[in-house]
């Protein structure tokens, strides 16, 4: 069907709705997303696992551990990101800085529920003014009440929703009903690593060598811990999918 001129101002413009109510640009920002690797974090008693997948680079020549998906913002406090790595970086300055100057302010941590309502406004604000774009990013923030794990997951739109375990990126719905069907009741930090990488492998090509793995714990009162490429490995080996790293390189 042939679209009508009057038809495309919506479409093209991130600040005025279609006649069904729709913002096309927030959507269009959500299926960037999509494209990007699966990341996916899950609580247990005592912390919260978070591992995302990421594209290998084709050379030889790159470090894949110089792309990152998991990010430290201050004690007791990080995320895992899905989409732009770009506006990826801009989103976690932002919540680096409102970490620290809460924790100036009030002398205590910041709340990660705080965090994430001050970030959604921030997404919120470019959906609603003229001459910008949203953020093609989705974002895990995690953090401690009490020494009790939570999660809050933000998307292009600005919206903020708390999740004991969720998944954001590829095939998130898919990931996200996996995980609806077997988290339990109670998990272990090894319990809640394995859950979270068989979630990220139900959204991900498979097999797909253990490098491909981003992998970050969070405890309380201490700084997000990154796991070595050799930990992952030793960690995830059996595992089905878990195959030889393959690079293919370019036609010429």
């Amino acid at each position: 069907m042939e679209m009508q001129p009057g038809q495309m101002a919506y479409d093209r413009a991130s600040t005025v709705f279609s006649p069904d109510g729709r913002l096309f640009q927030v959507e269009y920002a959500l299926q960037a997303i999509q494209m990007g690797g699966t990341a996916v974090a899950v609580t247990y008693d005592g912390g919260i696992v978070f591992v995302a997948y990421r594209n290998l680079p084709v050379s030889s020549l790159a470090e894949a551990g110089s792309i990152e998906k998991t990010f430290a913002l201050d004690l007791g406090l990080g995320c895992v990101t899905a989409g732009l790595i770009a506006d990826s970086r801009v989103l976690v300055e932002f919540l680096r800085v409102e970490a620290q100057r809460h924790r100036i302010l009030y002398g205590e941590p910041a709340p990660y529920g705080l965090l994430g309502h001050s970030l959604g406004a921030l997404l919120q604000q470019f959906t609603q003014f003229g001459g910008t774009r949203p953020f093609a990013v989705s974002l895990l923030l995690g953090g401690f009440t009490d020494g009790v794990p939570g999660l809050v997951e933000l998307d292009p739109s600005g919206a903020t929703i708390g999740w004991r375990a969720y998944a954001i990126g590829r095939n998130r719905r898919a990931v996200a009903d996996y995980l609806e069907e077997k988290i339990g009741e109670s998990r272990t930090e090894e319990t809640a690593f394995r859950l979270a990488v068989n979630a990220v492998a139900e959204g991900s090509p498979t097999p797909f060598p253990a490098e491909a793995l981003d992998v970050a714990i969070l405890e309380p009162e201490k700084e997000l811990r990154h796991l070595s490429a050799a930990d992952v490995t030793r960690r995830v080996t059996g595992l089905a999918f878990i195959g030889p790293a393959e690079r293919s390189r370019p036609a010429k």
